[in-house]
């Protein structure tokens, strides 16, 4: 896995990697604020720091037919985007730490993005089930999703260090 975040870690995989982020994540907003018009002003649970049955209930129950629609075609998308921005994530903290002995810390960043598709998991088959709603799947994947959090925050520790290196490195050239 190293040696393919290596392959990547060049000016020409981050280009190919930011612009394919930018179009996956583009389109997930444009239906983002779709689905906002359509439900109300409601979004995805993704975003919440953990739920309930009441909230998941509340969120899906101001969807509608359209609103559906608009969600799984914001779950394919988020197929690709957990990838996506945790392969920048590692390709950057390689450049920052190569050479230096640790370029398995390399490896952090994606731990953020396996959150994220373990969440995405229970969220697609809670919205499979919809309207019923499992009580048990909801307490999973509200844990799922506070786990995500911190492995997004965990995994990007060694890239907020990195960089941080690398700009007292270049102050000290000033």
């Amino acid at each position: 896995m190293i040696s393919l975040i290596a392959r990547l870690a060049t000016w020409r995989g981050l280009a190919a990697l930011l612009v394919t982020y930018v179009v996956i994540f583009g389109a997930i907003l444009i239906t983002l604020g779709q689905l906002s018009t359509v439900s109300g002003g409601y979004g995805i649970l993704d975003f919440d720091q953990g739920y309930t049955a009441e909230r998941v209930a509340e969120v899906w129950g101001s969807y509608g037919e359209q609103g559906f629609a608009l969600y799984r075609r914001i779950q394919f998308l988020d197929i690709l985007n957990p990838a996506l921005y945790s392969l920048i994530a590692a390709a950057l903290t390689y450049i920052l730490w190569k050479g230096r002995g640790v370029e398995w810390l390399c490896l952090a960043p994606l731990l953020g993005g396996i959150g994220d598709y373990a969440e995405n998991v229970s969220l697609f088959l809670l919205a499979r089930g919809y309207p019923k709603i499992s009580e048990d799947l909801v307490a999973v994947s509200s844990t799922l999703s506070l786990i995500k959090n911190g492995l997004l925050i965990l995994g990007l520790l060694p890239l907020v260090v990195g960089l941080a290196l690398w700009c007292v490195k270049r102050l000290r050239k000033i």
